[in-house]
């Protein structure tokens, strides 16, 4: 389920201005806070993608610190980190983690540990269940985050030692997740958003407009279904509008309008500069020339390698490209459309 867009930030930028996120945590989100009728499993669907999130603890992971560990350890995978060891997919944690959260202007205490322990207990034995499924095909893995972990949460130790001294082994399925197409996002913007929706709205904008060509709307209820909410829909949009202000002050660029029946993506700049992004504005131009009605089989071609997949239905595939290219719509637009709609 990857594709090429190559969310890759240049060579020259440090890493320490960006992050990364998984691709699959800005198509689907955990629960927002704990859930109220105690439900140990939730369901988030967007599209064709299916994501069921199976407690192994004492609840599903929610709130802010799952997500921002999550951050934190698709970056180290990412980035090849001395602290991630690739072969035993173990996260060598020490005071990273705690750094990384000062790096975010959040300060650890002994409140906010009593908070954070059960949270990332929570997302270590949470299990998850992933379908794509189509009329024709069936599609689908299952894992759980960690085999193991061991942390000695600060004990009795001074402060600088380290809050989370120890280790954490990831299952292969899990880092899998985390390696398929992760999403470059700032620490800077994330540094100022501190409810998760707002980080959830955040890094989903990043990877839309990663591949937005066109204008796109999506009804409430299905972002509803994508986001999750135990409340009323008109409670969601309340909760979504104000998270979205929320975004709309660290990442400005971002052009999006919240109607009444559904929300407007606007083609955007990307949160942090890309290969991709870059590629994309060196062709944009020579894409504009392309004239209507005008369609070669390497114009068809380039689209279909653009994608980052192979197609289930490749005759299904090729026939749009052709109409979407005869309308006289770009290469680029063409490969974002195909994608949303035969990918998610």
């Amino acid at each position: 389920m990857s594709d090429s867009t190559e969310l890759e930030v240049p060579d020259e930028e440090p890493w320490m201005s960006h992050a990364f996120i998984s691709k699959l945590a800005t198509q689907v989100s955990f629960p927002y806070r704990r859930p109220k009728d105690g439900s140990r499993d939730i369901t988030r669907r967007n599209g064709n993608l299916e994501v069921r999130f199976v407690s192994g603890g004492d609840a599903i992971p929610y709130g802010k610190y799952p997500r921002l560990f999550e951050l934190f350890t698709a970056s180290m995978v990412q980035t090849g980190a001395e602290c991630f060891d690739p072969e035993t997919n173990t996260l060598h944690l020490g005071t990273t983690f705690r750094e990384f959260l000062k790096m975010l202007n959040i300060q650890v205490g002994g409140r906010q540990l009593k908070t954070i322990k059960p949270q990332l207990e929570n997302l270590f034995t949470c299990t998850y269940v992933i379908r794509n499924n189509t009329e024709t095909t069936s599609r689908g893995v299952s894992f759980v985050v960690a085999e193991k972990y061991n942390i000695d949460w600060l004990r009795n130790e001074p402060q600088e030692h380290g809050l989370f001294e120890n280790w954490v082994q990831f299952s292969k399925g899990y880092v899998d997740k985390l390696r398929d197409s992760p999403v470059p996002v700032s620490l800077e913007a994330i540094s100022h958003l501190t409810s998760p929706m707002s980080l959830d709205v955040y890094w989903w904008l990043a990877r839309r407009y990663s591949y937005l060509r066109d204008s796109t709307s999506i009804k409430w209820e299905q972002l509803q279904a994508q986001f999750g909410s135990d409340s009323s829909l008109k409670k969601f949009k309340q909760n979504f509008k104000r998270a979205v202000a929320d975004v709309l002050v660290v990442y400005s660029q971002a052009r999006i309008i919240c109607g009444n029946h559904c929300v407007t993506l606007l083609p955007s700049e990307t949160s942090v500069p890309t290969k991709y992004a870059k590629r994309v504005e060196e062709k944009s131009e020579a894409s504009r020339q392309h004239s209507k009605g005008e369609v070669s089989e390497a114009d068809i071609n380039e689209v279909i390698m653009s994608l980052g997949f192979v197609p289930e239905d490749m005759i299904s595939v090729r026939k749009d490209i052709l109409v979407l290219l005869t309308e006289g719509r770009c290469i680029d637009a063409v490969a974002g459309i195909i994608r949303e709609k035969y990918q998610e």
